[in-house]
């Protein structure tokens, strides 16, 4: 087998045997997964079954009571807080409620992530908004507020702002 194909296989998510637990409430116990670079995986279940708090576990938003997460082949315990930032980077994450900001345009939904994470000029960010517009196929929106939209267009604008930076693992 190359080098090239061994670096295929090797996991962009790891969990092994996470637990956590909140207060008497044991939400996951002994969690393994393993997700390879270019595979979809799906986390189903029911409400409360733990689903976005394995999330926030690979997101390095939580910490687990005992196991380990590793992303990109770093054990997520081992990060400090700046190389945690830079990790989540290459994270794309759409919301459960899509978590649009209301006061703001879908442009200044989108602009914000790319203003605060890029070094592009106003001029990219734009080209790179209508992109991703365009991805959702909501080229059209670009100037209306989320209330001004359906509630399937507020997803897939939540899911054009978590795919702008074109990260390498989306969390949805």
């Amino acid at each position: 087998m190359s080098e090239e194909a061994d670096m295929q296989s090797d996991p962009i998510i790891q969990l092994t045997d996470v637990c956590k637990q909140f207060g008497d409430l044991r939400v996951l116990k002994n969690i393994s997964l393993s997700v390879t670079p270019g595979e979809s995986s799906v986390i189903m279940g029911g409400s409360g079954s733990g689903k976005t708090v394995l999330l926030k576990h690979i997101a390095g938003l939580l910490s687990p009571d005992s196991g380990t997460v590793e992303v990109k082949g770093l054990d997520l315990a081992d990060l400090d807080d700046d190389e945690l930032d830079r990790l989540r980077l290459s994270m794309g994450y759409l919301f459960q409620s899509g978590a649009l900001f209301d006061s703001m345009t879908v442009y200044q939904n989108l602009d914000f992530v790319m203003d605060r994470h890029t070094d592009l000029g106003t001029a990219e960010r734009r080209d790179r908004i209508e992109e991703a517009l365009n991805w959702v196929d909501l080229p059209d929106k670009i100037r209306q507020y989320p209330a001004e939209l359906s509630g399937g267009q507020q997803k897939r604008i939540a899911l054009a702002r978590a795919i702008i930076l074109e990260p390498e693992i989306l969390l949805y």
